[in-house]
């Protein structure tokens, strides 16, 4: 399993923008986000060139102060809105991180909110990976976590979807399809509803990222 060494630094200092790159709505974040994402094999020698293993990338990024601030909190939309913002960091960095960018944004608003409707932030994230799983045996990871995920959704209680339940229920939140009497539906410890043939692959995704397979609505356990 892979090893990430990860380093955040958070401050409060001014991001020069122009005024039309700036969101018109109060309430916000304005956060230049530096990303760097080093990969390392298990055996790396500290003389070789590591040029292709090196990810950086800048981001200014404007998020709501309210989502910021209850990120681990907030209801589903909020957790969904947040990770699609930050799509390009690892699925199991951010769930490391976001508590952390939670305290730091909650107190910066205490700090340096009166009189402002928008803070500007500075996020530095560095994270170092130590790859300890060699290529052939990737695939058959793969496959063994395949059916892991296929035993979690296993152990999930079936829904049986008749026409009243599916008007109470709506619609699946991983691929947004109305429910439909002739859907296989699974739901979670934490009541949430999810397509069977939807679930499975998220779970998947969670084990391939050595993260903990949690609902894609709350993050709260699936099982």
């Amino acid at each position: 399993m892979d090893r990430s060494y990860i380093n955040l630094h958070v401050s409060h200092e001014p991001i020069l923008l122009n005024s039309k790159d700036i969101p018109s709505l109060g309430g916000w974040f304005l956060i230049n986000f530096d990303f760097t994402h080093i990969i390392l094999p298990s055996d790396h020698d500290a003389t070789t060139p590591m040029s292709n293993s090196a990810i950086t990338m800048n981001k200014i990024l404007a998020v709501p102060i309210e989502i910021l601030c209850n990120c681990t909190e907030g209801d589903h939309n909020n957790v969904l809105f947040l990770y699609d913002t930050f799509d390009f960091v690892p699925t199991n960095i951010l769930d490391v991180i976001l508590p952390n960018m939670e305290e730091c944004a909650r107190q910066m608003v205490l700090e340096y909110s009166e009189g402002r409707d928008i803070l500007e932030v500075n996020m530095s994230l560095h994270v170092d990976t130590i790859e300890t799983v060699e290529e052939e045996e990737d695939d058959r990871n793969l496959d063994d976590n395949g059916q892991q995920a296929q035993q979690i959704v296993g152990l999930l209680e079936k829904l049986e979807n008749n026409h009243r339940s599916s008007d109470l229920i709506g619609q699946c939140s991983i691929c947004l399809e109305e429910f439909c009497t002739k859907s296989e539906l699974v739901y979670t410890k934490c009541s949430h509803v999810f397509h069977q043939k939807c679930i499975g692959p998220w779970i998947q995704k969670c084990i391939n990222r050595s993260s903990s397979y949690s609902c894609p609505l709350c993050r709260g356990q699936i099982i």
